[in-house]
């Protein structure tokens, strides 16, 4: 029936040359949230595209418009950052050697830190997992996560973690949880902050995860259910970075399908001397996987004017970090 009134509706055109397709109704909606909760005059969704601040049928194929600018869940629709606010002397002081877990006894803070990726078949199974096995689903919230990333955090939180965060929840009353991770690390960070905040009942207040190069680890209802838990959540990326936009954020094939990123990304776009410029991330998912290209390997283990792969043979000497 669809089918038979698209074939009216361009019989209709035909005849009286008149611009009269389908997604009309969906172009006279002027805002994202509710450009994506309508739906054309043949019951197919509207999609916001953020780069024209327009709205159009999902049928529509639009040649201004990526399709990373491009969503059909509220959840990704454009918000105001003028008041975000952004603590860079915080993110750079927590480029240091914690191992693990810590307790910092003068913020009363437990530290949970989780490494990146160590060798090549390490990243290929990674890879693997990212494309070729499909996502399972997250036990505590709502939303599936990518199956390498979930076993990974369960076999850490089952040899040591666990014993390590309850006991101190119960040794030290209001302790805030605060979780660290680049590359792989950042993605089982975030697994980690979702997990401890919903189990243990921790307020939003006392939680913050920071993550550096993170790639994209569960789909767009893990990353919404995530935001609700853990607010205070930052996806800091350098320059051409490309692990961030990893997997593609379509993958498969369509819009708001696959994997997708939580809030709040922080990208440097030219070093992260200190005071680098950086912009702050316009949606929970940006446009990252533009950014990159060419990309550049090298801005993936730098952070911060720290190359992290070699900085703790140092003694993570704060001196050997460049200005």
């Amino acid at each position: 029936m669809r089918h038979l009134l698209l074939l009216i509706s361009w019989l209709f055109c035909m005849v009286t040359w008149s611009n009269c397709a389908p997604l009309d109704s969906c172009s006279r909606v002027d805002s994202c949230s509710k450009c994506v909760n309508s739906t054309d005059g043949f019951g197919y969704r509207c999609q916001w595209c953020s780069t024209s601040n327009s709205c159009a049928s999902e049928q529509t194929t639009t040649n201004n418009c990526h399709v990373d600018d491009s969503t059909l869940h509220e959840y990704n629709c454009p918000m105001d950052v003028s008041n975000v606010k952004y603590d860079e002397s915080f993110m750079r002081e927590t480029t240091t050697c914690f191992a693990y877990s810590a307790y910092l006894k003068d913020r009363n803070a437990m530290v949970l830190v989780f490494r990146g990726t160590t060798t090549l078949f390490q990243l290929i199974d990674e890879g693997i997992s990212f494309f070729l096995h499909p996502k399972v689903q997250f036990n505590v919230t709502k939303g599936v996560v990518d199956g390498y990333y979930l076993n990974a955090f369960y076999s850490l939180w089952e040899k040591g973690i666990q014993k390590d965060v309850e006991k101190i929840l119960n040794e030290k009353q209001d302790v805030k949880m605060w979780f660290f991770g680049h590359s792989l690390g950042g993605g089982l960070a975030s697994i980690a902050s979702s997990y401890v905040a919903k189990t243990y009942g921790i307020e939003g207040s006392r939680t913050k995860l920071v993550t550096f190069g993170m790639p994209r680890v569960g789909d767009i209802d893990l990353a919404e259910a995530h935001d609700e838990l853990v607010p205070d959540s930052w996806r800091i990326e350098h320059s051409k970075d490309p692990i961030p936009a990893l997997p593609p954020r379509t993958f498969p094939d369509e819009i708001d399908k696959g994997s997708f990123h939580h809030n709040t990304e922080i990208w440097y776009p030219q070093g992260m001397a200190l005071g680098a410029n950086f912009k702050i991330g316009s949606a929970p998912d940006t446009t990252v996987g533009r950014s990159v290209f060419p990309f550049n390997i090298e801005d993936h283990f730098t952070y911060f004017n720290v190359y992290l792969e070699s900085w703790y043979l140092k003694g993570c000497n704060k001196e050997n970090v460049a200005p």
